[in-house]
């Protein structure tokens, strides 16, 4: 198998001043032939396209590009630098398919298997018959959950809800974005076959962050709350302000939100971290130091589709594509061919963004 560039964009974009600063301070390494994206990181901020981010990209299972640069914040204080973490929304959702596969590879879970062979309280209300590739492809008929935000924070409360909910469709014969519900639903198969019974944040940190010396936290750590650049909503992208947006804004930027265990929409990051995760999907990194995260085999399994060909997502309202919990790009992005997957993160008006590419 040929591998080629893992490259990850992780931006926050805020409102814009009215005038261009002439000074843009990029920090951070590219080697050589990739200088080009420095250029490019430099002209978003030029262009006031972002406030503060970061970009790296693997190549061949090596760091290429780790840059940085802008501000942390509205205030233009403080620099947005290479100890910045952020939240990244639904590329949280890759990381979850991810600690799915691994359990998939540790012949904990089955993908073609039902839900209540790991889970027998989900089996209730028209969900007896979905399996764990249903949930994982967005086909579990749950899209939507109408829980006060407070009940997020809540793992327990949020499960019990999950449990007993009925479906919108029966599971396996559409599929529609989980936006939220994902999150949960995978999350607790993980939970229910982890031989430790940790929680996932926990399986996540254990098992996937700490052999690959990256950050990315689903349930962050209340000592690194002050690294964590804040979201704004100031502006919707037209110059009005919308005040729905805002306080969701708000109860994202919240330390509790941020401690909590929402799976599909809480991760928090930075760009060199997702970057290293995808890349080590597919191989061995900077020259063996880290292992090779999936097997190819069960690489293969985790990023098949299970979307037939241009099935209208019912909640999105236009085709989308999935695999085992991560987005098929082929259609999006065809100039780079066939194999492209990841998961973007965005919320509404995008005012962070984070997308990862994997070519095979």
């Amino acid at each position: 198998m040929m591998y080629s560039s893992i490259c990850i964009w992780s931006l926050l974009v805020l409102k814009a001043a009215c005038s261009v600063h002439a000074e843009v301070n990029i920090y951070g390494t590219t080697a050589n032939g990739w200088d080009f994206v420095r250029e490019l990181l430099k002209e978003n901020f030029e262009q006031e396209r972002d406030l503060g981010g970061s970009v790296a990209i693997y190549h061949q299972g090596k760091l290429v590009v780790d840059l940085w640069g802008g501000w942390f914040d509205q205030a233009r204080i403080k620099p947005y630098d290479n100890n910045t973490l952020q939240l990244v929304f639904s590329t949280s959702k890759g990381l979850v398919a991810v600690a799915v596969a691994l359990c998939v590879q540790r012949n904990l879970l089955d993908y073609s298997a039902l839900v209540t062979k790991y889970w027998p309280e989900y089996g209730q209300n028209g969900k007896e018959n979905t399996t764990v590739a249903d949930i994982l492809s967005h086909r579990a008929g749950l899209p939507i959950d109408s829980s006060p935000f407070e009940q997020y924070l809540n793992w327990t409360a949020m499960i019990r809800t999950l449990e007993q909910k009925q479906p919108l469709w029966p599971p396996g014969t559409a599929h529609g974005y989980h936006a939220l519900t994902y999150g949960w639903l995978a999350g607790e198969l993980v939970r229910r076959v982890d031989p430790l019974k940790r929680s996932l944040g926990q399986f996540i940190r254990d098992e996937i962050a700490n052999p690959l010396q990256i950050e990315f936290y689903i349930g962050l750590p209340s000592e690194q709350e002050h690294r964590v650049s804040p979201l704004d909503a100031k502006s919707n992208g037209n110059g009005t302000s919308n005040g729905s947006t805002a306080v969701i804004y708000d109860e994202f930027n919240d330390e509790r939100t941020h401690q909590a265990e929402i799976p599909a929409a809480n991760g928090i990051t930075n760009a060199r971290s997702v970057a290293r995760l995808y890349a080590s999907l597919i191989g061995d990194l900077e020259d063996n130091k880290y292992k090779r995260t999936l097997s190819e085999a069960i690489l293969k399994q985790a990023t098949k589709s299970n979307t037939p060909e241009n099935e209208i997502d019912v909640v999105l309202n236009f085709p989308t594509s999935f695999s085992m919990g991560f987005i098929l790009l082929d259609q999006a992005f065809p100039s780079l061919g066939p194999g492209v997957f990841g998961h973007n993160g965005n919320f509404k008006y995008i005012m962070s963004f984070s997308i990862d590419l994997l070519l095979l």
